[in-house]
């Protein structure tokens, strides 16, 4: 892979993730203790999600998920809600806490060469999706990285108005960036 698909990557780490079993406590902590008020909380985000993927096979996984910001960093709190899930194997090993670290890409185009670069590189595709909205869609794909940093990388891109959305997130606005 040319070094061009590198360079893009290290200009795009924006997320980290925590494993959470309880995602309204979690937000509360994150408001009350880091002052992170602004969330969107998203209950049951996998139902609608296609083209479901775990380790190689299709995926029945279900999860819900919360996203607000520190900063620039998007932090995301998820809750494993059933089937089988990355989510769930990092708690049945691990327990709740740190579970990933994001790069989001601009578009398809750069996700693809982001994500044949890590196929190139030998790293497993471990869980992937894609949300399908009326305002905006979001392919993403979780790596199995843990021998190299102790956790999973996600790449990912959103589209449409969900990118908007999201900056409004960031600069504090209650908004929904899944619905």
């Amino acid at each position: 892979m040319d070094t061009s698909i590198k360079n893009i990557l290290g200009r795009k780490f924006d997320q980290i993730c925590f494993v959470v079993k309880d995602i309204d406590k979690a937000v509360d902590f994150f408001s009350r203790a880091n002052g992170i008020e602004a969330w969107n909380v998203a209950y049951d985000l996998a139902k609608e999600q296609t083209e479901k993927e775990y380790r190689g096979k299709p995926g029945n996984f279900q999860f819900s998920c919360a996203y607000g910001f520190a900063g620039e960093t998007l932090i995301e709190l998820a809750r494993h809600d059933g089937g089988d899930s990355v989510y769930k194997d990092w708690l049945d090993a691990n327990g709740p806490g740190p579970h990933h670290i994001g790069f989001r890409m601009e578009n398809e185009q750069e996700y693809r060469q982001a994500e044949a670069h890590y196929l190139e590189l030998g790293i497993e595709k471990s869980m992937a999706g894609l949300f399908e909205g009326p305002f905006g869609n979001c392919r993403w794909a979780y790596f199995d990285t843990r021998d190299a940093i102790g956790c999973y990388t996600e790449l990912y891109y959103v589209d449409g108005d969900i990118a908007a959305r999201m900056e409004r997130l960031k600069r504090g606005e209650n908004v929904s960036i899944t619905s």
